[in-house]
């Protein structure tokens, strides 16, 4: 045997917990839409404003990631362009434009299969827009997922953007008839921080996805589980376990099917044949530290640096020390090392911290300090360390950008 046929035989597992592992990919959409009769039955509704010679300008979609947002929109949409010829259901992920320009050169591409030079700019590729639409069936709705990624770069601002898809020049003049719906993990208006003109365009349609209870999840991942696992391999009081620990933490479908995933692993890697309520517990943190990791990787890089500078200051036996104060991290912020990089005044720092309060990630409270005043303080809440990981990872990723 060559070495490769040792390394091959001795990595592959004696006994396997699972039957079908692929069963548990969280990007495979599911035949059935479970647990949002409801969101379907509002959407459905919406659509249905064409028989009356209207849909709302925009919907916003909204809610907690892993809660059916995207894959319950676009099923509806296609169920219903299906039975309607007047309608074209058009869908966008705009996760990795990182400018307002990259947002419209997406959507372009989607839509004419043409790439948008970028000395055409923002104007060149809503022109495209305009005349690809032109050519569509009098009613399209376009879906915007993850709309909370687009951010204001050097020359315009989420609002430009979408000022300009609702009320642009080339739209009205061809008479489009656009329904943009706005999937996006927080409030669209309170997330891009959209401007009076943008949110009198916007209509009021909306529509939220609550996390998942554990009930809910076991009606979505429950056939996942049955045919990922062998007959007997998780055990009823581990699946429980697990599925009421996935619904406290996050209420998020994906979630649950990684962190059974990890027990399975686990498992499978020390020969056990089941899956005990102890693997499922180990693997919690686990699948905590990873989804955290995403979202630090996922959110600006003024934000990024914010929770960095909170994590900065280390004690005497070399732990990260927490809680801070937001005097202290503008203070490391406005270091001379760091100042030109980031320029952010005290007031920005506050709006920051705010922002990451708002997004789950840290917890705030303010002390007294007698004469002395007033003091802010901020910590995580997750594991410190974390932040770290996630900044190796976007240095990474930005390298590799500079690099293209």
């Amino acid at each position: 045997m060559t070495d490769y046929d040792d390394l091959f035989a001795e990595t592959a597992p004696d006994e396997s917990v699972f039957a079908d592992k692929q069963a548990l990919d969280p990007l495979q959409p599911p035949e059935t839409i479970r647990g949002r009769d409801e969101h379907q039955r509002q959407l459905a509704s919406m659509l249905n404003g064409v028989t009356e010679g209207y849909l709302p300008p925009t919907v916003t979609i909204h809610g907690p990631p892993g809660t059916g947002k995207t894959v319950t929109t676009r099923r509806v949409c296609q169920e219903f362009v299906a039975r309607h010829d007047s309608v074209a259901v058009e869908y966008v992920n705009l996760k990795e434009c990182r400018s307002i320009f990259s947002a419209a050169r997406e959507i372009h591409l989607e839509l004419t299969g043409e790439t948008v030079g970028a000395y055409e700019g923002v104007d060149g590729a809503f022109t495209g827009i305009w005349e690809a639409l032109a050519e569509y069936p009098e009613w399209t709705v376009l879906i915007l997922d993850e709309i909370d990624q687009i951010k204001e770069d050097a020359n315009y601002d989420p609002s430009d953007f979408l000022y300009r898809l609702l009320r642009g020049e080339g739209k009205l003049k061809r008479d489009i008839q656009l329904s943009a719906w706005l999937i996006s993990n927080e409030l669209v208006e309170v997330d891009l921080r959209l401007d009076s003109r943008v949110e009198s365009a916007m209509s009021d349609e909306a529509v939220f996805f609550g996390p998942y209870g554990a009930s809910e999840l076991d009606a979505i991942v429950g056939p996942q589980l049955e045919m990922a696992f062998r007959a007997g391999a998780l055990p009823a009081d581990a699946r429980e376990y697990g599925l009421q620990e996935a619904a406290w933490r996050w209420g998020d479908a994906r979630k649950t099917l990684r962190l059974f995933r990890r027990a399975g692993e686990t498992a499978t890697d020390r020969g056990l044949e089941t899956i005990s309520t102890d693997r499922v517990r180990e693997s919690l943190t686990g699948t905590e530290r990873e989804s955290t990791i995403a979202k630090l990787q996922s959110i600006p890089l003024r934000h990024l640096a914010v929770l960095a500078a909170s994590v900065g200051q280390r004690t005497d036996a070399g732990e990260i020390s927490q809680p801070v104060r937001t005097s202290d991290i503008y203070e490391r912020l406005n270091h001379p090392s760091t100042a030109d990089r980031f320029q952010l005044g005290q007031r920005t720092v506050r709006q920051l911290v705010d922002d990451l309060a708002t997004m789950g990630l840290v917890d705030t409270w303010t002390e007294s300090h007698g004469r002395d005043g007033r003091g802010k303080y901020v910590a995580t809440t997750f594991d410190p360390a974390w932040v770290r990981e996630a900044q190796a990872a976007v240095a990474a990723d930005l390298a590799g950008d500079a690099v293209e």
